[in-house]
């Protein structure tokens, strides 16, 4: 009789710590859409990053676990004997503690050391510009790379990757998450140090169109439109770069600069180039 009581209790504790820790991992779900509703509508945004660095820093799994201790702890009053009741006690102190013994962080934060070559780089910069904040991090590494390809396409990255086109597209009815991100300005002092610092030209110019293009995140460089100005007046020399020459060129068609603007219109006055002529005409307004 004692044994079969000692099953069926045994049947109804592991129920009930299933439930209880299925019941967390929906509630981590239940949360995270939560927060991130009331950060769209209240345009507090942090709460809702917050609440994801915390998952990914394990709380995933322990807010399961606690679930699971909270379901032993329910099943306690069932216990037919006292031996039983306190191994159901013991079992929800266990799954209770197992979260400061165990630490299990999630990250998506890639190894770089593990690109061997610039192509490897380069896809690498690809996946991780809007895969998220941590990704962005990762391509602020490369865009330190000694190899002036991989330093250039990481610096293009950092002008338009996760971070940056949130902040762009904003809006009162959909507000920035990440406008207060830490990242914001790293990726504003990288950028404003490679217009200045790179010994490439084209990496230098990659850094101005990011900085000129994107005002709401990094506010208005005069610095870079004058860049893409020095560019568009260069660009008809026998070892001028077309590609830098689009590269001003789309710059320009962003926010207005009178100096950006003068070197375009001179550009359209002088290139024999239909297609060119009629981007520069449109960014000379």
């Amino acid at each position: 009789m004692e044994g079969s009581l000692a099953a069926d209790f045994g049947s109804r504790l592991l129920g009930v710590v299933i439930a209880g820790g299925l019941s967390g991992g929906l509630a981590c779900v239940a949360v995270g859409f939560l927060l991130e509703a009331i950060g769209r509508v209240s345009g507090f945004a942090g709460s809702g990053e917050g609440f994801r660095r915390f998952l990914a820093g394990g709380g995933w799994l322990w807010l399961p676990l606690w679930g699971a201790a909270l379901g032993a702890l329910r099943a306690v009053p069932w216990g037919p004997v006292r031996g039983l009741r306190l191994a159901a006690v013991a079992l929800a102190v266990a799954l209770a503690a197992l979260p400061l013994i165990e630490r299990p962080r999630v990250t998506d934060r890639p190894r770089t050391e593990r690109l061997a070559t610039a192509r490897d780089k380069a896809r690498a910069i690809l996946r991780w510009s809007y895969r998220s904040p941590a990704g962005v991090e990762s391509v602020l590494g490369l865009s330190r790379d000694p190899d002036p390809q991989v330093r250039e396409q990481a610096i293009l990255a950092l002008g338009e990757n996760l971070i940056v086109s949130d902040i762009e597209h904003s809006s009162p009815v959909h507000p920035s998450r990440f406008r207060d991100h830490p990242l914001r300005d790293r990726l504003r002092r990288r950028l404003s140090e490679a217009l200045a610092a790179d010994p490439v030209e084209s990496v230098r110019a990659q850094a101005a169109r990011a900085l000129w293009k994107a005002p709401s995140t990094f506010g208005r460089e005069p610095a870079a439109a004058e860049t893409l100005a020095a560019i568009l007046d260069r660009a008809l020399e026998p070892r001028a770069l077309e590609r830098l020459t689009w590269l001003a060129l789309d710059g320009a068609a962003g926010p207005r600069h009178p100096a950006l603007e003068r070197a375009a219109a001179r550009f359209a006055a002088a290139t024999a180039d239909p297609e060119l002529r009629r981007a520069a005409r449109a960014a000379a307004r």
